[in-house]
């Protein structure tokens, strides 16, 4: 699976243009689901992967990443965008956290409310792709199924706990 995020023209990592996107042949995880990935939707058409929601930031903007991790400030979807993509292209909803903190920075008790979505979810991204043996067991504990990292992670299959940490790699041209 690729890693997305925004889709527009700014020369920065949390952007691909809609070309790179076309030209993806992998699933594509969205994290956080920018407004833009609403807006230029036809992409999708006859792709797949996961949408990872950030419970917290539904409908709001990503001011509270600004400036250090996203170089301008912009619209995450709605509910209601979100639930018409997945109706309409081949992506599921996964778990990118409530507030995307960097887990390994907070107590177990913090993790645990962090990973617990607001109903059942099977896929889980790591915020800013961290992890470590305490945050990996809490969420299987949540129920996940997989979970996926852009700076961590393994390609190897036989890795213990492979399933929840699995690397993925920024779309790129």
């Amino acid at each position: 699976m690729k890693l997305a995020h925004s889709i527009g023209i700014v020369k920065h990592p949390n952007y691909n243009t809609r070309e790179q996107i076309l030209s993806c042949n992998e699933p594509i995880g969205f994290d956080g689901i920018y407004k833009s990935v609403y807006d230029n939707q036809d992409v999708l058409e006859g792709k797949s992967g996961i949408f990872f929601v950030m419970g917290n930031y539904v409908g709001m903007d990503n001011s509270f990443e600004y400036p250090i991790h996203v170089p301008q400030i912009e619209q995450y979807c709605t509910w209601s965008e979100i639930r018409e993509m997945t109706e309409k292209y081949n992506f599921v909803l996964g778990w990118h956290t409530w507030s995307h903190p960097d887990l390994t920075q907070i107590p177990r008790s913090e993790i645990v409310k962090e990973v617990t979505p607001p109903f059942p979810m099977d896929f889980f991204a790591y915020p800013y792709g961290r992890y470590n043996q305490t945050v990996v067991d809490c969420v299987k504990q949540a129920g996940f199924t997989k979970a996926w990292s852009v700076t961590q992670g393994s390609t190897n299959l036989s890795e213990q706990d492979y399933d929840f940490k699995i690397f993925r790699d920024y779309i790129k041209n």
